[in-house]
């Protein structure tokens, strides 16, 4: 009897001992959630410029040289905080997503990017672009040889939603990161594939068109790099983090030791 008690007993304070472990790890898990919830949430909110957005000078739709010039008000120290919390945010994993893509009404000015055109970023735009950076991982990486791009996802479809990109998103989150990109890169080997430098159109319209060893050097070099990132995604079965939010020609200015580059 005696030994049938303490059975008894050492089964009772195992599976006490087990609902305690398993409470506390609900707990631990929740705790981990809501401070990635509140650190999200924040970087978010660091998006938003203590500046006032800078005045555009022109407009490209009717032919002019858009450009901005920065007051001697303008803090370029605290564009800095807006920098790193785009970088930051890039390094989350997909769950941010959703969270960005709840910001989509959210007219307070971000930053400016320099380009062939200048103009201003929205926080709603600055957060729409690092989702998309999210898919298009890959594209910090690549020779920029046309403006054309492949076309993944064709958004056409949702043109009466409001934000297609938001839409799009909720609609194929539950394919996973790793396998979305896997389709974005395969339509952009295809399309690099496909590119012929005697028929591109060059990364903008005033742009002489690369000769054709050389474009067809970077391209090989951008296939390079796609082949290569693509293995990856589909030995990990995860996601390829960006290195950067943008791209060439696009080019953040107004920081602290960013210059112009376009438009001089």
């Amino acid at each position: 009897m005696v030994g049938r008690n303490d059975a008894k007993i050492t089964a009772f304070i195992t599976t006490w001992l087990l609902v305690g472990v398993t409470a506390s790890s609900v707990h631990g898990a929740e705790a981990v959630e809501r401070e990635r919830v509140a650190r999200v949430e924040f970087l978010i909110e660091c998006l938003a410029s203590k500046n006032a957005a800078p005045k555009v000078i022109g407009d490209a739709r009717v032919g002019d040289d858009q450009t901005i010039k920065f007051t001697k008000t303008y803090d370029k120290s605290a564009q800095a905080v807006v920098y790193l919390a785009a970088k930051e945010l890039l390094g989350e994993d997909e769950g941010v997503i959703d969270m960005l893509l709840e910001h989509q009404d959210d007219s307070r000015y971000s930053f400016s990017v320099n380009s062939y055109i200048d103009y201003n970023v929205t926080v709603s735009e600055a957060c729409r672009r690092i989702a998309g950076r999210k898919l298009y991982s890959y594209e910090p990486e690549l020779h920029v040889i046309t403006r054309s791009g492949a076309g993944y996802p064709d958004l056409t479809s949702y043109a009466g939603s409001k934000h297609p990109w938001a839409v799009w998103w909720r609609e194929n989150k539950s394919r996973g990161l790793p396998q979305l990109q896997l389709v974005a890169l395969d339509a952009e080997i295809k399309f690099m594939q496909e590119l012929d430098g005697k028929t591109a159109l060059p990364w903008h319209p005033d742009a002489e068109p690369l000769p054709i060893a050389e474009f067809n050097r970077r391209r090989g070099e951008n296939l390079q790099t796609l082949k290569a990132i693509r293995s990856y995604v589909a030995a990990a079965k995860v996601p390829y983090r960006p290195k950067a939010l943008v791209t060439f020609p696009n080019y953040i200015f107004g920081l602290p030791w960013a210059g112009r580059r376009h438009n001089k």
